[in-house]
Protein backbone atom coordinates (compact mmCIF):
# COMPACT_ATOMS: atom_id res chain seq x y z
CA UNK A 1 0.00 0.00 0.00
CA UNK A 2 0.97 3.61 -0.48
CA UNK A 3 0.62 6.29 2.15
CA UNK A 4 0.82 9.96 2.93
CA UNK A 5 3.82 9.86 5.30
CA UNK A 6 4.00 11.88 8.44
CA UNK A 7 4.98 15.48 8.93
CA UNK A 8 5.51 17.40 12.17
CA UNK A 9 1.74 17.20 12.73
CA UNK A 10 1.90 13.44 13.20
CA UNK A 11 2.52 11.68 16.50
CA UNK A 12 5.27 9.30 15.46
CA UNK A 13 7.95 8.38 18.02
CA UNK A 14 11.02 10.69 17.98
CA UNK A 15 13.45 9.85 15.18
CA UNK A 16 15.99 11.48 12.91
CA UNK A 17 14.24 10.73 9.62
CA UNK A 18 13.48 13.60 7.27
CA UNK A 19 9.95 12.72 6.18
CA UNK A 20 8.66 13.69 2.75
CA UNK A 21 4.95 13.84 1.92
CA UNK A 22 4.22 11.29 -0.83
CA UNK A 23 0.73 10.56 -2.14
CA UNK A 24 -0.46 7.21 -3.48
CA UNK A 25 -0.60 7.21 -7.26
CA UNK A 26 -3.42 6.38 -9.66
CA UNK A 27 -3.51 6.61 -13.45
CA UNK A 28 -6.52 8.85 -13.94
CA UNK A 29 -6.56 8.18 -17.70
CA UNK A 30 -6.67 4.42 -17.14
CA UNK A 31 -9.26 4.68 -14.34
CA UNK A 32 -12.14 6.94 -15.37
CA UNK A 33 -15.50 7.73 -13.72
CA UNK A 34 -18.15 5.05 -14.11
CA UNK A 35 -21.96 5.23 -13.80
CA UNK A 36 -23.59 4.60 -10.46
CA UNK A 37 -24.18 0.88 -9.88
CA UNK A 38 -27.75 -0.30 -9.41
CA UNK A 39 -26.84 -2.19 -6.22
CA UNK A 40 -25.83 0.19 -3.37
CA UNK A 41 -22.77 -1.82 -2.38
CA UNK A 42 -19.95 -0.62 -0.11
CA UNK A 43 -16.81 -2.69 -0.24
CA UNK A 44 -13.07 -2.85 0.27
CA UNK A 45 -10.20 -5.21 -0.51
CA UNK A 46 -7.72 -6.19 2.15
CA UNK A 47 -6.00 -8.61 4.52
CA UNK A 48 -8.25 -9.67 7.39
CA UNK A 49 -5.51 -11.04 9.62
CA UNK A 50 -2.11 -9.52 10.30
CA UNK A 51 0.96 -11.49 11.38
CA UNK A 52 3.38 -8.61 11.97
CA UNK A 53 4.00 -6.66 15.16
CA UNK A 54 4.78 -3.01 15.85
CA UNK A 55 5.71 -1.77 19.30
CA UNK A 56 3.69 1.22 20.45
CA UNK A 57 4.51 2.72 23.85
CA UNK A 58 5.85 -0.60 25.06
CA UNK A 59 2.88 -2.60 23.79
CA UNK A 60 2.11 -4.57 20.64
CA UNK A 61 -1.43 -3.65 19.49
CA UNK A 62 -3.49 -5.78 17.16
CA UNK A 63 -2.96 -4.30 13.68
CA UNK A 64 -5.35 -6.58 11.82
CA UNK A 65 -8.36 -5.46 9.79
CA UNK A 66 -10.35 -7.89 11.91
CA UNK A 67 -9.66 -5.78 14.99
CA UNK A 68 -10.09 -2.46 13.17
CA UNK A 69 -13.50 -3.43 11.73
CA UNK A 70 -14.93 -4.71 15.01
CA UNK A 71 -16.64 -1.44 15.98
CA UNK A 72 -18.26 -1.15 12.54
CA UNK A 73 -19.64 -4.66 12.10
CA UNK A 74 -23.18 -3.53 12.94
CA UNK A 75 -23.33 -1.27 9.87
CA UNK A 76 -25.61 -3.64 7.91
CA UNK A 77 -28.12 -3.38 10.77
CA UNK A 78 -27.69 0.39 11.00
CA UNK A 79 -28.20 0.97 7.28
CA UNK A 80 -30.24 -1.99 5.95
CA UNK A 81 -30.84 -0.31 2.59
CA UNK A 82 -27.13 -0.68 1.75
CA UNK A 83 -25.12 -3.81 1.01
CA UNK A 84 -21.74 -4.34 2.66
CA UNK A 85 -19.07 -6.62 1.25
CA UNK A 86 -15.42 -7.37 2.03
CA UNK A 87 -13.00 -8.93 -0.42
CA UNK A 88 -10.74 -10.47 2.18
CA UNK A 89 -8.88 -13.71 2.70
CA UNK A 90 -10.96 -15.68 5.17
CA UNK A 91 -10.86 -19.44 4.67
CA UNK A 92 -14.14 -21.26 4.00
CA UNK A 93 -13.84 -23.23 7.25
CA UNK A 94 -12.94 -20.19 9.36
CA UNK A 95 -15.76 -19.40 11.88
CA UNK A 96 -15.06 -15.71 11.25
CA UNK A 97 -16.63 -16.02 7.81
CA UNK A 98 -19.92 -17.25 9.26
CA UNK A 99 -19.84 -14.59 11.99
CA UNK A 100 -19.55 -11.83 9.39
CA UNK A 101 -22.36 -13.32 7.32
CA UNK A 102 -24.65 -13.43 10.36
CA UNK A 103 -23.96 -9.73 10.85
CA UNK A 104 -24.94 -9.00 7.27
CA UNK A 105 -21.55 -8.84 5.51
CA UNK A 106 -20.88 -10.52 2.18
CA UNK A 107 -17.43 -12.02 1.62
CA UNK A 108 -15.68 -12.00 -1.77
CA UNK A 109 -12.47 -13.74 -2.82
CA UNK A 110 -9.73 -11.07 -3.01
CA UNK A 111 -7.61 -13.23 -5.32
CA UNK A 112 -10.47 -13.41 -7.79
CA UNK A 113 -11.51 -9.75 -7.73
CA UNK A 114 -7.88 -8.55 -8.01
CA UNK A 115 -6.70 -11.22 -10.45
CA UNK A 116 -5.95 -8.65 -13.18
CA UNK A 117 -5.95 -4.88 -13.42
CA UNK A 118 -9.19 -5.06 -15.41
CA UNK A 119 -11.03 -7.26 -12.92
CA UNK A 120 -9.78 -5.18 -9.99
CA UNK A 121 -10.91 -1.96 -11.60
CA UNK A 122 -14.26 -3.54 -12.43
CA UNK A 123 -14.74 -4.72 -8.87
CA UNK A 124 -14.10 -1.25 -7.44
CA UNK A 125 -16.40 0.32 -10.02
CA UNK A 126 -19.15 -2.10 -9.00
CA UNK A 127 -19.41 -0.36 -5.62
CA UNK A 128 -21.02 2.99 -4.89
CA UNK A 129 -18.19 3.72 -2.44
CA UNK A 130 -15.43 2.20 -0.39
CA UNK A 131 -15.94 1.58 3.30
CA UNK A 132 -12.91 0.52 5.30
CA UNK A 133 -11.28 0.69 8.72
CA UNK A 134 -7.61 1.49 9.26
CA UNK A 135 -4.91 -0.12 11.37
CA UNK A 136 -5.09 1.53 14.78
CA UNK A 137 -1.50 2.72 14.77
CA UNK A 138 -2.15 5.01 11.80
CA UNK A 139 -5.20 6.47 13.53
CA UNK A 140 -3.38 6.93 16.85
CA UNK A 141 -0.22 8.41 15.32
CA UNK A 142 -2.11 10.65 12.84
CA UNK A 143 0.18 9.50 10.04
CA UNK A 144 -2.09 10.81 7.28
CA UNK A 145 -2.38 7.31 5.82
CA UNK A 146 -4.31 6.97 2.56
CA UNK A 147 -4.16 3.75 0.55
CA UNK A 148 -3.55 3.38 -3.17
CA UNK A 149 -6.84 1.48 -3.20
CA UNK A 150 -8.62 4.61 -1.98
CA UNK A 151 -6.99 6.62 -4.76
CA UNK A 152 -8.27 4.07 -7.28
CA UNK A 153 -11.81 4.30 -5.87
CA UNK A 154 -11.68 8.10 -6.12
CA UNK A 155 -10.47 8.02 -9.73
CA UNK A 156 -13.49 5.89 -10.64
CA UNK A 157 -15.76 8.48 -9.04
CA UNK A 158 -16.35 6.45 -5.89
CA UNK A 159 -16.39 8.26 -2.53
CA UNK A 160 -14.30 6.76 0.26
CA UNK A 161 -15.50 6.32 3.84
CA UNK A 162 -12.52 5.61 6.06
CA UNK A 163 -11.17 6.26 9.52
CA UNK A 164 -9.56 9.59 10.31
CA UNK A 165 -5.74 9.46 10.19
CA UNK A 166 -5.25 13.19 9.72
CA UNK A 167 -5.12 12.94 5.92
CA UNK A 168 -7.53 15.84 5.47
CA UNK A 169 -4.70 18.32 6.03
CA UNK A 170 -3.26 17.25 2.67
CA UNK A 171 -6.55 17.37 0.76
CA UNK A 172 -8.84 20.02 -0.72
CA UNK A 173 -11.98 20.83 1.26
CA UNK A 174 -14.22 18.96 -1.19
CA UNK A 175 -12.45 15.66 -1.69
CA UNK A 176 -14.89 12.73 -1.83
CA UNK A 177 -13.66 11.37 1.50
CA UNK A 178 -15.74 11.00 4.62
CA UNK A 179 -13.44 10.53 7.60
CA UNK A 180 -15.06 8.78 10.56
CA UNK A 181 -14.29 8.08 14.20
CA UNK A 182 -17.24 5.93 15.30
CA UNK A 183 -19.94 3.56 14.12
CA UNK A 184 -22.56 6.31 14.29
CA UNK A 185 -20.43 8.56 12.06
CA UNK A 186 -19.95 5.64 9.68
CA UNK A 187 -23.70 5.11 9.42
CA UNK A 188 -24.27 8.81 8.76
CA UNK A 189 -21.58 8.80 6.06
CA UNK A 190 -23.13 5.78 4.34
CA UNK A 191 -26.54 7.47 4.29
CA UNK A 192 -24.98 10.64 2.89
CA UNK A 193 -23.38 8.70 0.05
CA UNK A 194 -26.68 7.02 -0.77
CA UNK A 195 -28.53 10.33 -0.73
CA UNK A 196 -25.98 12.56 -2.47
CA UNK A 197 -23.89 10.17 -4.53
CA UNK A 198 -23.65 12.30 -7.67
CA UNK A 199 -22.09 15.28 -5.88
CA UNK A 200 -19.68 13.16 -3.84
CA UNK A 201 -18.74 11.13 -6.92
CA UNK A 202 -17.70 14.30 -8.75
CA UNK A 203 -15.70 15.46 -5.73
CA UNK A 204 -13.97 12.08 -5.54
CA UNK A 205 -12.91 12.19 -9.18
CA UNK A 206 -11.73 15.78 -8.93
CA UNK A 207 -9.65 14.96 -5.85
CA UNK A 208 -8.04 12.01 -7.64
CA UNK A 209 -7.11 14.23 -10.59
CA UNK A 210 -5.76 17.03 -8.40
CA UNK A 211 -3.98 15.09 -5.66
CA UNK A 212 -3.35 11.47 -6.66
CA UNK A 213 -2.80 11.62 -10.43
CA UNK A 214 0.28 9.53 -11.20
CA UNK A 215 1.92 12.03 -13.55
CA UNK A 216 1.59 14.89 -11.07
CA UNK A 217 2.75 12.79 -8.13
CA UNK A 218 5.77 11.35 -9.94
CA UNK A 219 6.89 14.84 -10.88
CA UNK A 220 6.70 15.90 -7.24
CA UNK A 221 8.69 12.83 -6.16
CA UNK A 222 11.40 13.49 -8.74
CA UNK A 223 11.67 17.07 -7.48
CA UNK A 224 12.57 15.95 -3.93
Amino acid sequence: MAAVPATHAARLPPQELNWKTVCPLVDTKFSRPQPRPRVPRFTSVGQWYWGGAVEVAGEFPDLSKRFAFERYLNLPARVPEARFELATNIAAEDPERERLRRLGWQIADPHRVARTARTYRGYLAGAVAEFTAIKGVDVAWRTGWVSDRAAAFLALGRPVITEDTGADRFLPARNGFRFIRSASEAGAAVREVLKDWSRLSKQARQCAAEVFDSVRCLRRILDF
